[in-house]
């Protein structure tokens, strides 16, 4: 396990997350889903597309959060040099980090 590369990940995810307008606790059941899914890449970016397209009948500010967590995923998951377990922890704590400020 590489902690200067996981916190280096998570300051990253930290800054995208500061910039957008969600909901952490959504951020947090993403992960979630995530690692219940054995960190299946794939799966994690069809659950973020059918929640930011067509979400369970909640609010209207839940589909937002999940448009907003998509695009964060696609955009820091690209450039991130972790997966798996590593690539969750990186997640966890740069959500951590932002609720920190908050």
């Amino acid at each position: 396990m590489n902690w200067e590369a996981i916190m280096r990940e998570a300051e990253k995810l930290e800054r995208m997350l500061r910039q957008a307008d969600l909901d952490l606790n959504e951020a947090e059941k993403a992960i979630g889903y995530y690692l219940f899914k054995g960190c299946d890449e794939q799966a994690m970016d069809r659950y973020l597309r059918q929640m930011a397209e067509n979400p369970p009948p909640r609010s209207k500010r839940t589909q937002r959060y999940y448009q907003q967590l998509y695009r964060i995923w696609r955009g820091w998951s690209s450039t991130c040099q972790l997966t798996g377990i590593d690539k969750a922890r990186a997640w966890g704590w740069g959500v951590r980090m932002r609720r920190a400020e908050v």
